[in-house]
């Protein structure tokens, strides 16, 4: 199979920022050293609004977001001061409307989730109903996914937006280690690796599954991880990996795949 080429990456408000981040730099920085002119990227949301690290509605919206469910710790109270906004390129309804047409639509080989807070945050509507912020993530993935060539790459709690749509349903995964045990309580029918840095469910597990790789990751900075592994895996190759992870200064400890993180010794082994 050829290297994967396209990549798609869905952002939310509340996305954590290294979750994208972190592998967007290993990439940017492939792309440039490898000499692969191919490789395309598209942020994608649920509407070209820019869209913020911190839980601000865009001006448009009319919703709120329920800040006392999500901080209830600091009593709802959130610092959007200090934000930063990303760009989206396209709108889901757009990138699956330009499927259905096939109308030029991008090519999709690889689909990162980022996590973050916003995965769990639900938003007040007028009528005093709550949604998930995600909605409208979780109604797009199962619509993509058949035409995801590569594999689905998540980070942090991206995993947990993945299991609600049931794409990771009796599948190996992983997720952030602070917030394992409540992921892995509401979503019993994926098969949670503790503890493990990162993980790939090969598309034989199960079987009838789609057929494509799940790679999945602990918390915000074990996303640089599962990337270089799958730089590792579809790029020709360790080295490769190891001089991306050089040439960022990241001290990448290869931890093997489901392999305990060593950052769960040290955090949170008792």
């Amino acid at each position: 199979m050829d290297p994967p080429v396209h990549y798609l990456m869905p952002i939310f408000p509340g996305f954590q920022l290294l979750d994208l981040t972190g592998p967007l730099d290993i990439l940017n920085t492939h792309s440039t050293t490898s000499g692969n002119l191919q490789l395309s990227l598209k942020l994608i949301a649920e509407t070209l609004d820019p869209v913020p690290t911190k839980p601000i509605a865009p001006r448009s919206a009319n919703w709120s977001f329920d800040l006392q469910g999500a901080y209830s710790e600091t009593g709802g109270k959130v610092n959007t001061a200090f934000n930063q906004y990303l760009q989206p390129d396209i709108t889901y309804e757009e990138y699956l409307k330009a499927i259905e047409a096939d109308d030029g639509a991008p090519s999709v080989d690889v689909l990162l989730i980022p996590g973050g807070v916003g995965t769990r945050l639900e938003r007040i509507h007028p009528d005093g109903s709550k949604t998930s912020n995600i909605q409208s993530l979780i109604d797009f993935v199962p619509k993509v996914a058949p035409h995801v060539r590569t594999a689905i790459i998540t980070v942090c709690t991206g995993s947990y937006a993945l299991a609600l749509t049931g794409l990771l349903d009796n599948r190996r995964a992983t997720t952030n280690m602070s917030r394992f045990d409540t992921v892995a309580r509401s979503n019993p029918q994926v098969h949670w690796q503790h503890a493990a840095r990162w993980v790939r469910s090969l598309p034989s597990e199960p079987k009838g599954s789609i057929p494509i790789e799940i790679w999945t990751s602990a918390g915000i900075s074990a996303g640089m991880d599962v990337t270089l592994a799958f730089v590792a895996h579809h790029y020709g190759g360790q080295d490769v990996a190891r001089k991306l992870a050089k040439a960022l200064e990241y001290d990448w400890r290869e931890v093997a795949e489901g392999d305990k993180d060593p950052l769960y010794e040290k955090h949170y082994a008792v």
